[in-house]
């Protein structure tokens, strides 16, 4: 192995392009680069497995530094080989290298350590984290998003290709459900003629067939619009959406919005254009859990309030009351009976569309609650409160973090699709004299190094420090 070289006051090296070295993978960080080590400095490379031995070209002008993979010279037993022929080309899914327990473990210490660090809790203080494994490590996709780009009088449709805004362009993706997968195929031939790029969002819509969502930057001629509008009158689609770049309004065909199985067996529609989880059963053992999580031991029916609540995903449960987890019973089975409904729900989000399907989706189950269209990171936790879920996008939730820190509420759960701003939000709520009791990973995105995660905090006991 080459020894990294280096000043005697202790400076870096200066960077020599063209430089090559041998390391071995220690483990996976967040953001999907394996983690190895030169004489003490880390470096970090995509495209690796723990254990593996691989020769790189080193480039230390970045911090930390990084090396592109040239050759693996020795594979670690965590290696396996991508089962689709698109996975080094394409940057969709930047673990399809790695065994599934290997990406699962991996999950787990990314986000212990990331919540151990900002919280300065010793990690062997928290609670151990509870591993809910994908049902489907392939196929389980119900929702995507896609980039088109026009190039020569075609269309390529694909994801984009790592580290770079190049279209990888894929006719059938392996992660995605049956009902969607050939859409990445067909899309070139409906967009024929565009002019421009943009991205393109599909889903599964009204019986079970797929709605798509174009968002475009450019010109898309008359032919495009009669291809949409013919797919969905045929009832090949369940609907299209069309917004171009600096259209006031989008142009529907069909039925545009998403929707899937909820988590209480009854459909559940999403915005056109909106958030929604990768799969439905993803979802699913989602919702089951945060509403099982946020059981406050209590003779009264408590106060629950939602916030970045998107069109209800866990709202349908939480609006039914908090279901009391029975033992030993596994995550996503039938949806147990719990106690009677919360004394009040309220969900809260921004989005005026998914209010409006949040809204439905309750009025559809009979279930009473209050859909507020406000900023969840800026809503004031009314004194009443008991219960917080809050479920907030990649950048987290500083404002609620100091309103929960600073309310009376006496449960907390925090589902997270990001261990770092999820672990800067909770130092906040722990200031606030809460602890930490549960901690678990939701196996959402099997092949990737994305992470979903479930953090449930109590009002401790004690004062707080």
């Amino acid at each position: 192995m080459k020894s990294v070289h280096r000043r005697s006051n202790g400076a870096r090296a200066r960077h020599r392009p063209g430089e090559r070295a041998q390391l071995r993978i220690e483990a996976l960080a967040a953001g999907g680069a394996g983690v190895g080590r030169l004489a003490g400095e880390v470096v970090f490379v995509p495209g690796t497995a723990p254990g593996d031995l691989v020769d790189v070209e080193l480039d230390r002008s970045a911090r930390p530094a990084r090396g592109r993979l040239l050759d693996v010279v020795e594979p670690s037993a965590d290696r396996v080989a991508p089962p689709c022929r698109f996975a080094d080309a394409c940057g969709g899914c930047d673990w399809m290298h790695v065994r599934i327990e290997a990406q699962q473990a991996a999950h787990e210490r990314i986000v212990r350590q990331a919540i151990a660090r900002a919280t300065s809790l010793a990690e062997a203080d928290l609670p151990p984290i509870r591993v809910h494994p994908a049902p489907l490590p392939l196929g389980y996709r119900s929702r995507a998003r896609l980039f088109a780009r026009a190039e020569r009088g075609e269309v390529r449709v694909g994801y984009r290709a790592p580290r770079t805004h190049a279209v990888a362009a894929v006719d059938r993706c392996v992660v995605l459900v049956d009902a969607i997968a050939p859409l990445a195929g067909e899309l070139p031939g409906v967009l024929h003629g565009a002019v421009g790029e943009g991205d393109v969002l599909i889903s599964l819509g009204a019986s079970s067939r797929p709605v798509v969502e174009v968002l475009w930057r450019g010109q898309l001629p008359p032919a495009v619009w009669q291809r949409l509008d013919e797919r969905t009158a045929r009832g090949g689609w369940a609907g299209a959406r069309v917004t171009l770049d600096g259209a006031r309004e989008a142009a529907s065909f069909g039925d545009p919005r998403p929707a899937i199985l909820g988590a209480d067996g009854l459909p559940l529609l999403l915005a056109p254009g909106g958030f929604g989880q990768p799969s439905e059963e993803g979802a699913a053992v989602l919702a089951r859990r945060a509403a099982e999580l946020a059981h406050l031991d209590s003779t009264r029916p408590p106060h629950v309030l939602e916030l970045f609540a998107g069109s209800g995903t866990l709202s349908v449960l939480l609006a039914r009351g908090a279901l009391r987890p029975s033992p030993g019973a596994e995550p996503g089975g039938a949806v147990a009976s719990g106690p009677p409904g919360p004394a009040s729900f309220t969900a809260v989000e921004l989005s005026s569309g998914a209010v409006a399907c949040l809204r439905q989706n309750l009025a559809a189950r009979g279930l009473a609650g209050k859909a507020i269209e406000a900023d969840a990171d800026q809503y004031p936790i009314p004194a009443r409160t008991d219960v917080v879920v809050l479920d907030p996008p990649r950048s987290g939730a500083p404002g609620a973090a100091r309103a929960i820190a600073a309310s009376s509420a006496r449960v907390v759960v925090y589902v997270s699709c990001d261990p770092a701003t999820l672990a800067r939000d909770l130092g906040e709520i722990l200031r606030g004299g809460f602890e930490i009791t549960d901690i678990e990973a939701v196996e959402l995105f099997p092949q990737t190094s994305h992470i979903e995660s479930i953090v449930r905090l109590s009002r401790a006991r004690r004062s707080p420090r």
